[in-house]
């Protein structure tokens, strides 16, 4: 399986494009399944009537609503609210109208000339026969009525007319509504009493004036909702205070819709059905996925645009998801307030250190906070003291990592996750769950685990990581700065000149790429394996030959000048022999590039009179350096030994050669395929001029007894070498 999922990551078969969405979309539906999964394998899909299949307790503690209290006081807040009306305008003047209508009919009737008497009693009797039935009135005549209207006079019928204006108007002069209309007659007839009418022109005056009546307040349905709604609202929810544990339902047991509500509000009840929680699930995760795209390709293109960099980043991300999954499956029989609490194990510190070791800090802490957020959904109940734990862990383990300087000190990371999840634990046990001594003692314990568990993943799934992704992390770079490596010590042992030439350079390069913005623990191993492939023969190299004898000297220039640039192609077998990252490989193939080597070229001119010298004879293999780390290797390589070189390595003269060294490779092309600037150039020219400043400049002023020893000793080398020591 590792095999091959290395050989996918190495080897494109099909473009990158198409890549990348297959990634994208595996990686989705992967981590949806494994959400989806999780949700309904922790949710109840209990209904009412159902017999209990168990006893369920309460996962956490947890202060939930009595709906069904709360709903009665919410009744009973509404019955209270008074129905809300508003005031209608044109009511009595519609009235009126109808008041108006009701006469006018009536002096129709008389007036119709075409009609006998008995007619006219027939049409307003059957005038008045449907108004009393329409309203509903008892005790009413219609034939006596249309009898005494049918023979009234003129006067008669506008004082009865001006009678029932004069009723409607003090009728309609208090408020009226539906409700109330049909209950007003009582008052219609007393006031038609007050006018000292015969009986008969009072009851017209009753019928016409009820048929005229109607509300002037009309009923604002709109109005009444809001005031029911704002009446609710005013009822303080009922709460109740569910412990950790505290029995639910029991096993055997009808589910009631208070178990349901119960169940719902402590989170462990499904309340939804099984396609909307997948398609909320699926929306969740694509939101998620959205958001880190957004930030990836912003803030980290260069992690982005690199498939392999985001199938490592996908990876880790879908590992502590399952890890996750794994961990809630785990259940404790009997006690579910204590197997909730494992969701504390969750290793998302872990994920984070992997994160920002092999890819990059600022990247870890965004993913901290993502995976942070999904472990809550892994959580039963109140997910904010596992989300607020997971966050804390990781961001302690990015920081840490962040100020490695020893691999053992990854080791030690866990402690200070395990302490840090302590006091988050702690913090959240006192605000949610309450001081139950037994249950904040095995959430701390979890907590603590926590942190080894992180520190024991990372540790153990790095190596895997670095060699199924051919990365080099901060860690393998601390390793292999370790002195007691056995390439170092070899170095050391067989070719201590070029040990201490590889530790000057290490210094000098650092210090530049630290001032440029290169990776500077990068450019310090660099340096110190770049020369390794010396080990073979190491006494052909200058800072080697400590019995002042020089092999050279005894064979030809173009057999002198194979045994140099052959360290490359040695250094490059006995790392890959060793195992050494592919970065560092680089750094002992192209720190010399194609350059010349000059001093057996020139040589050779000099033996060769007629000048049929093969320049290519004499030149590296390359290639020219890639990266501006290893350019400037290459740069403080040549720069370390030919200042070391220097009569009287003054701060002017070791400028000046700083800056000629730069030219020459600079005019030689070895600096065209790396991206180093010319600002970049004039900032190396004056860090390595400060550092060998410091070097070699204090050298003369030390007490002339050392002084003229040192001086003699390295005139004696020079003497028997007679060559510049940057071309070995």
């Amino acid at each position: 399986m590792l095999s091959f999922l290395r050989s996918y990551v190495k080897k494109p078969r099909i473009s990158a494009t198409s890549r990348q969405v297959f990634l994208y979309l595996g990686f989705y539906l992967l981590v949806t399944l494994v959400l989806f999964s999780n949700f309904m394998s922790t949710q109840l899909a209990l209904k009412p009537g159902q017999i209990s299949p168990r006893n369920i307790k309460s996962p956490h503690a947890a202060i939930i609503t009595d709906k069904a209290k709360t709903a009665e006081l919410q009744k009973e807040a509404e019955a209270k609210v008074r129905k809300v009306y508003q005031e209608d305008q044109e009511a009595l003047g519609q009235a009126q109208l109808d008041l108006t209508g009701f006469f006018s009919q009536i002096k129709l009737v008389q007036e119709d000339e075409n009609l006998s008497s008995s007619e006219k009693e027939e049409r307003l009797e059957s005038f008045l026969a449907g108004i009393i039935t329409d309203k509903g009135l008892e005790g009413y005549d219609a034939e006596k009525l249309a009898d005494y209207l049918e023979n009234s006079t003129e006067s008669n019928l506008e004082e009865v007319s001006s009678g029932a204006f004069g009723v409607l108007n003090t009728i309609m002069s208090q408020p009226i509504t539906e409700e109330v209309l049909s209950n007003i007659n009582q008052q219609i007839k007393e006031r038609s009493q007050n006018l000292g009418y015969l009986p008969v022109a009072r009851d017209v005056v009753e019928i016409s004036v009820v048929r005229a009546l109607r509300p002037n307040l009309i009923f604002n349905s709109v109005a009444t909702q809001e005031a029911i709604e704002h009446a609710k609202a005013q009822v303080l929810p009922v709460q109740r205070t569910i412990q950790q544990g505290q029995m639910i339902i029991r096993e055997g047991d009808p589910v009631t819709q208070e178990h349901i509500d119960i169940l719902e509000q402590l989170g462990v009840q499904r309340s939804t059905a099984f396609g909307v929680t997948l398609g909320g699930i699926a929306l969740l995760v694509l939101m998620i996925f959205a958001i880190s795209a957004a930030y990836l390709n912003m803030y980290h293109p260069r992690i982005f645009k690199q498939g392999r960099l985001m199938t490592l980043f996908c990876l880790i991300y879908l590992l502590i998801i399952v890890i996750a999954k794994g961990m809630t499956m785990i259940e404790i029989g009997g006690m579910p307030e204590i197997t909730v609490m494992i969701s504390y194990l969750i290793p998302v510190a872990a994920g984070s250190m992997l994160v920002a070791i092999l890819l990059d800090k600022q990247l870890a802490y965004f993913f901290t906070f993502i995976v942070a957020i999904v472990v809550g959904l892994f959580t039963q109940g109140n997910p904010i003291p596992y989300v607020t734990t997971a966050f804390v862990s990781g961001a302690v383990g990015v920081l840490w990592v962040t100020r490695l300087n020893q691999t053992g000190d990854l080791a030690k990371s866990g402690l200070y996750i395990a302490g840090a999840n302590i006091v988050s634990v702690l913090t959240m046990s006192l605000l949610f769950t309450g001081l139950d001594s037994g249950l904040v003692i095995t959430a701390i314990f979890f907590g603590a685990l926590n942190g080894f568990l992180s520190a024991i993943l990372t540790i153990g799934l790095l190596p895997y990581l670095e060699t199924m992704f051919s990365l080099t992390s901060m860690v393998k770079l601390l390793e292999l700065s370790n002195p007691n490596q056995e390439l170092l010590r070899r170095l050391l042992v067989e070719a201590p000149g070029t040990y201490h030439h590889s530790i000057m350079v290490g210094n000098l390069a650092e210090s530049a790429a630290e001032r440029i913005g290169a990776q500077t623990l990068l450019v310090r191993v660099g340096a110190y394996y770049h020369d390794i492939g010396k080990l073979k023969r190491p006494y052909f190299f200058v800072e080697n030959q400590l019995s002042h004898e020089n092999p050279h000297e005894k064979i030809a220039p173009s057999l002198s000048a194979l045994i140099i640039t052959s360290h490359i192609k040695d250094g490059v077998e006995l790392a890959q022999g060793k195992r050494l990252p592919s970065p560092i490989i680089d750094f002992i193939q192209q720190h010399h590039g194609d350059s010349l080597v000059r001093y057996f070229f020139n040589r050779a001119l000099e033996e060769d009179k007629g000048g049929k010298v093969n320049e290519e004879t004499f030149r590296y293999e390359g290639p020219r350096p890639q990266s501006k780390e290893v350019a400037l290797v290459m740069l403080a390589d040549s720069v370390e030994a030919a200042v070391r070189s220097l009569p009287e390595p003054t701060p002017g003269r070791i400028e000046g050669m700083v800056r000629r060294i730069i030219k020459e490779k600079l005019n030689d092309g070895q600096l065209d395929e790396c991206d180093l600037t010319f600002r970049d150039l004039n900032i190396i020219a004056e860090s390595f001029s400060q550092v060998l400043t410091g070097v070699f400049h204090n050298r003369i002023e030390y007490p002339e007894t050392l002084a003229r020893e040192f001086e003699k000793g390295r005139n004696d080398v020079e003497d028997s070498n007679n060559k510049p020591a940057d071309e070995l």
